[in-house]
């Protein structure tokens, strides 16, 4: 799996091809976290965390990485547009800006559901012999995994495409060539040396069975109905696996 960290500023002159550039890992982070979710829902959440490297990397993307990039959008690229484009900005209550930044909240809030599983079972570690009754025992709640897996990739999707359709291509056309130099200007005094350095590093659990310590087109559609709206309490049932 290719490294999920964001791209080195250093390398852009235009802010807006750095900006679209993250979309294309996230919307490849979204394809491997779909991979993961079919895997898990054939031999089970826990077996899969065990089984399937992967799995770290994709948690420090969508807690680390994610988060930072859309830190950069509202911290730098949001007003930049507002300033040029007011009508676009916080005074309407569905206005695109702001319903894009709810949207963020919505995301982490999906995500927190998925962190439940991830955080039980690297605190339990269980042993192989639990990891393969797991499935058996805890359908329900794999189940409620998946789903909200599925659920997080469908909004992350919908979220880059209204972004890409409301506020990239409408900065594309009114933001002047200075303006975008000075866009990942900006970036790379906030990144500093974070773009290329490794993220922040879990445990791995480490297993008895030897053999579980195991060392898509992501372009963004169109014709999509958006629907931010937070269903937490539909999802209340995905609590942690517990064994």
């Amino acid at each position: 799996m290719a490294s999920m960290i964001l791209p080195d500023p250093n390398n852009y002159s235009d802010g807006m091809a750095f900006f679209r550039d993250v979309h294309k890992l996230v919307l490849h982070s979204c394809a491997e976290l779909e991979r993961l979710l079919a895997d898990a829902e054939v031999h089970g959440v826990f077996k899969s965390f065990a089984t399937q490297p992967e799995w770290e990397e994709l948690f420090r993307f969508f807690t680390v990485v994610a988060p930072e990039h859309e830190r950069d959008e509202e911290q730098f690229l949001f007003p930049l547009v507002i300033a040029r484009v007011p009508h676009v900005g916080f005074q309407q209550t569905d206005a695109p800006i702001r319903f894009l930044i709810e949207g963020h909240e919505v995301i982490e809030r999906k995500l927190m559901q998925l962190l439940k599983d991830w955080d039980a079972f690297r605190t339990q570690q269980p042993n192989p012999a639990a990891i393969e009754e797991s499935h058996t025992k805890h359908q329900a709640e794999d189940a409620a995994f998946i789903a909200s897996g599925r659920d997080l990739a469908r909004v992350y999707r919908e979220h880059v495409t209204i972004e890409e359709q409301q506020v990239y291509s409408l900065a594309d056309r009114v933001l002047s060539g200075d303006e975008k130099l000075g866009l990942i200007e900006s970036l790379r005094i906030s990144h500093g040396d974070e773009a290329t350095t490794t993220l922040l590093d879990f445990d791995r659990p480490q297993f008895s069975d030897p053999s579980y310590n195991t060392a898509e087109s992501t372009e963004a559609q169109g014709n999509v109905i958006f629907n931010f709206e937070d269903d937490d309490e539909d999802d209340d049932a995905s609590d942690g696996a517990e064994l």
